[in-house]
């Protein structure tokens, strides 16, 4: 780590300087950010030659904390928000969201004046006790001189295994003061190397002994880019991979012959499809489902359980594992084969082979059965949620991303899209409404030629609706595909109890036009209410420059009673 040389300047300009130097390309706010001296410094700045931090505006703070956290998704770097005061409550539901899923965020906080504060006037919060429980770190400066300090530890801190949303409070005197400058720039970093040698000879006795083992690809595997290594640990025993329950990311391709899907919300269930291996190595695993007191825990009572780990506080929790590290994924399986080549005989090689071709037939089985019992829906009828994502697979431009927050048991997105590359699909594990919307106009951000695709349903996109504002504003490719049930059915996380589901307060008397709500934001929309007329409508929909909404109503049969 090395400081640049001191000189006297305004601190708010030091912030700007601490900014460039950790590679900031966006500052993402919302309307009340225009009263902060940041996010003011920042476009004051625009067009001049050289600047390369834009502030990227939205209606709602929750809509640019999200917005950031779809950037950060897709580049793997921190998204950095600036919240005007009090606004910073507006903005709790997204930090949230981005704790839940592991997102790195740097959230600059305008205090109010620090001379006054303990008077509190108008707009005061205590942004520490508001968000202390739902960011990974907070801390609020004291003095000027340390907000170089403190920003560089902000960063340091978003990044770091366990990455995460950290809050810096800075009062607006404190910004607007003269101080000496002292901005830090960041260090080389080493990753998190590879388990210790004696935990690789360990996994690779109980590998190489196992009968019948599965891989479990958890959420750490996309955010640490270790998809390419899971494959070929995969490819080297011959097992079927499953999918963490609620990816946020592209965890294992899903068209590859050893994906054998995504294991379900209900514990009980996911205990159904690994009860009968007798090794479960469990990599990068975040969503963890407890057991209830009365029912099965998720993975089975016997055999061996192996956990890797990039974030340490995971070792055995909420269920049982036989072995745990925390070390880099990549790196440890890399280590792993390594050893295995050395551990192998020929009489392994052959049931490793015989093991691949039973994963390979069972798994083509399955869909084979999957695909033969699929009836065409009804012309006149909704749509299903099933068959929205069908149709959608076969229409959307190949290299489009599709950003989601849909959770439902009969229309898993990751399994019915065509999911390979790891930039081609970013979710939420949080089951917070708003999410897909303004993480979708954020990734767009990220790669401003490709079509982004928010699939969300009408719940969660009227959350945060100003969301359509921000896309029309910036002239983004980003198609908004409302799945409606109105508010019958909930396609996000459910909570675990009860199992009975009581009926909902439905979304009607009067309904709610989206397509008035999009057209007063001035971007195309339509409304398709039957299914004879969603193909042409979503051709439609992709035909469309620049921002565009399709509602499709969703047929009540198919998630009723689900």
């Amino acid at each position: 780590m090395t400081t640049a040389q001191s000189r006297k300047s305004l601190t708010v300009h030091q912030v700007l300087d601490q900014l460039r130097v950790e590679g900031v390309r966006y500052l993402f706010g919302s309307v009340s950010s225009s009263d902060s001296p940041i996010s003011a410094s920042v476009m004051a700045l625009r067009g001049k030659e050289g600047e390369n931090i834009h502030f990227l505006g939205s209606v709602h703070e929750a809509s640019a904390v999200f917005m950031a956290s779809g950037y950060a998704q897709a580049t793997s770097l921190p998204g950095v928000v600036n919240i005007a005061s009090g606004h910073l409550l507006n903005a709790v539901p997204a930090i949230y969201a981005a704790n839940r899923s592991q997102i790195p965020l740097v959230i600059l906080a305008d205090q109010e004046d620090s001379h006054i504060i303990n008077d509190e006037p108008p707009l005061t919060v205590e942004h520490h006790l508001t968000v202390r429980t739902i960011a990974k770190w907070m801390a609020e400066a004291r003095t000027a001189r340390e907000i170089g300090r403190l920003m560089r530890r902000a960063f340091h801190e978003a990044l770091s295994p366990p990455k995460g949303p950290v809050v810096l409070s800075i009062p607006i005197n404190l910004l607007l003061s003269t101080a000496k400058s002292q901005v830090i720039r960041p260090p080389l970093t080493s990753p998190l190397g590879t388990a210790d040698q004696n935990f690789v000879s360990k996994v690779v006795g109980h590998l190489v002994r196992a009968e019948n083992p599965a891989i479990i690809a958890g959420n750490e595997v996309s955010q640490y880019r270790a998809r390419r290594d899971t494959v070929l640990m995969s490819e080297v025993l011959g097992c079927p991979v499953y999918c963490e329950a609620a990816p946020i990311g592209v965890n294992f391709p899903n068209r590859h012959p050893h994906f054998a899907g995504v294991l379900p919300q209900d514990v009980d269930a996911a205990h159904e499809r690994l009860k009968a291996h007798d090794l479960i190595l469990a990599l990068g695993v975040q969503n963890r489902l407890p057991n209830r007191s009365e029912g099965p825990s998720m993975v089975p009572d016997t055999g061996t359980i192996i956990q890797i780990n990039m974030d340490g506080r995971l070792a055995g929790m909420t269920f049982r594992s036989t072995m745990a590290t925390q070390a880099d994924i990549s790196e440890t399986l890399s280590r792993i084969r390594a050893e295995m080549q050395l551990a192998v005989d020929n009489d392994w090689l052959s049931k490793s082979k015989v093991r691949t071709r039973n994963t390979i037939t069972g798994i083509a089985e399955v869909r084979h059965h999957q695909e033969e019992s699929l009836l065409y829906p009804n012309p006149a009828k909704p749509t299903s949620l099933f068959w929205l994502m069908r149709l959608l697979e076969g229409i959307r431009p190949p290299k489009s991303v599709v950003v989601s927050d849909i959770i439902h048991a009969n229309a898993m997105p990751f399994e019915i899209l065509s999911l390979e590359s790891g930039s081609s699909f970013f979710s939420s594990n949080s089951g917070v409404n708003g999410f897909a919307s303004g993480a979708a106009c954020g990734v767009q951000f990220a790669g401003l030629d490709i079509p982004i695709i928010c699939l969300t349903g009408d719940e969660s996109f009227l959350g945060y609706p100003q969301t359509l504002w921000t896309a029309r504003h910036y002239g983004l490719n980003t198609k908004f595909v409302i799945a409606n049930t109105q508010s019958r059915a909930r396609l996000n996380m459910l909570p675990s109890a009860p199992t009975r589901r009581p009926p909902r307060f439905e979304l009607t008397r009067p309904e709610i036009s989206l397509t008035r709500l999009a057209a007063s934001m001035d971007v195309p929309a339509f409304q398709v209410q039957q299914f004879s007329d969603l193909e042409p409508a979503l051709v439609k929909l992709f035909s469309e420059p620049g921002p565009a909404l399709i509602d499709v109503l969703i047929d009540p049969e198919s998630y009723l009673g689900s």
